[in-house]
């Protein structure tokens, strides 16, 4: 059986990989923010289990590798993760890293209102990730028949 580790590369690589290049200025610059990102993973010790999404701090690490790592001119501006698009207030919290307290009083909205709001972006987030792993399974039985 693999590591931990091991699984949450095979598992996040491609994603984390894909932010990377969207953020950075080069390929050689995205793959060298990959590799301190799974550095601080493996120091950090965080352990993946089958079913806990470890999703958005490992967005938020590589983002925080980046902002570490590369100059402020260096970085794309307005940046989108395209799995959040349809969800306003984590893609918010992830690519600006602020609190929730911070967005509270940013959008002037109560605490409750925004963890409530963010409940249904999580489900939302779980259900998409749901129906592309049903298309992915179908695609496969076609392309097996």
């Amino acid at each position: 059986m693999k590591n931990s580790c091991q699984n949450i590369y095979d598992v996040y690589c491609p994603l984390l990989y894909s932010i990377a290049l969207q953020l950075c200025p080069t390929t050689h610059e995205a793959e060298r923010i990959l590799t301190l990102t799974f550095k601080k993973v493996h120091r950090k010790n965080l352990t993946w289990e089958e079913g806990q999404p470890l999703c958005f701090p490992l967005i938020k690490l590589i983002i925080l590798t980046v902002n570490e790592h590369l100059q402020p001119g260096e970085t794309l501006q307005n940046f989108k993760i395209k799995q959040f698009e349809k969800t306003p207030i984590l893609h918010e919290l992830l690519i600006r890293q602020i609190s929730i307290e911070h967005y509270c009083i940013q959008n002037d909205i109560s605490r409750s209102q925004v963890l409530l709001d963010i409940r249904g972006e999580f489900l939302l987030v779980r259900n998409l990730a749901k129906i592309s792993l049903m298309d992915r399974a179908n695609e496969m039985e076609v392309r097996a028949s």
